[in-house]
């Protein structure tokens, strides 16, 4: 199976390349059936005219690029739906009909905080752009709308909280939060990449939406990864309090397998200086 990762050197798409490599290469062999060759790894320094050759063999396509923080916010239309459209045009140019992943946002339901959301906006206009080429082409379109995202080489000071207060913490440095009780629904990279492993299966989760709430339907226009973490601030910025302390207090929160605590716990040393890893008991 050849495998085109758009946005291949963002968060998701880093996590997502280096897990088939594993998997191509041997060294994961949890998924006994899936068989992967190529992967085509695209990004915005990428040479656009390999997107034509890329687009032609393709037997499944990850968009996940995007724009989150822009200069200007006209940019988010050019990134989010500007993009896409070269994509999809690109795989009709040579009658490629194979299934297509969209990373979407939230956001795109312009419902409450989100109403005058020019990133709302931008990604709602893809996921229609997405659909109608599905009605148009045939083609299988999995459009996944991402709540707040965290993990490894998350990027801090820049879209993500999570990652701003790891990274702070980790480094000793200040963090502010303006409203502790502010809850967050929180998706590993972890847990979205099996997803995304899952979607390249045949076996991605479907899911409708209840205002800004996923709802997982087999019959689902929409696609979701099926764990997620309600957390508020408050709690999020005492756990690392308590994972940087550990050194000193010898006391670690309870890590259950699988929990948020373990998530955000992997997540922290990441962004742990060397000097830092190890200490003396």
């Amino acid at each position: 199976m050849k495998i085109l990762v758009t946005g291949s050197a963002g968060f998701v798409g880093k996590n997502l390349v280096s897990s088939l490599k594993n998997i191509r290469d041997g060294k994961d062999r949890t998924r006994p059936e899936l068989k992967i060759g190529e992967i085509y790894e695209f990004d915005i320094d990428t040479d656009a005219k390999l997107l034509d050759e890329y687009c032609k063999n393709a037997d499944f396509v990850f968009n996940l690029a995007g724009v989150n923080r822009p200069k200007d916010e006209s940019e988010f239309m050019k990134g989010n739906f500007g993009f896409a459209s070269t994509l999809l045009d690109t795989l009709k140019k040579y009658e490629n009909k194979c299934p297509v992943m969209l990373s979407s946002s939230i956001q795109a339901t312009l419902i409450g905080r989100y109403a005058q959301s020019d990133y709302g906006k931008s990604k709602l206009a893809g996921e229609e752009l997405f659909f109608n080429y599905a009605e148009e082409t045939g083609a299988k379109v999995l459009v996944y709308r991402f709540p707040n995202l965290f993990g490894k080489w998350c990027r801090p000071n820049y879209n993500s909280a999570v990652a701003t207060f790891c990274h702070n913490t980790a480094n000793d440095l200040p963090i502010t939060v303006n409203d502790r009780a502010t809850e967050l629904e929180l998706l590993y990279i972890d847990d979205l990449v099996r997803e995304m492993l899952d979607a390249l299966e045949g076996k991605e989760h479907r899911c409708t939406f209840d205002g800004v709430k996923t709802v997982l339907a087999e019959d689902g226009k929409y696609c979701a990864c099926p764990v997620t973490h309600h957390v508020t601030l408050g709690e999020i910025v005492d756990l690392l309090e308590k994972f940087r302390n550990q050194p000193q207090t010898l006391i670690m929160p309870e890590i259950p397998y699988g929990s948020f605590e373990k998530k955000l716990y992997s997540t922290y040393l990441s962004y742990l200086p060397k000097e830092k890893a190890s200490f003396e008991l």
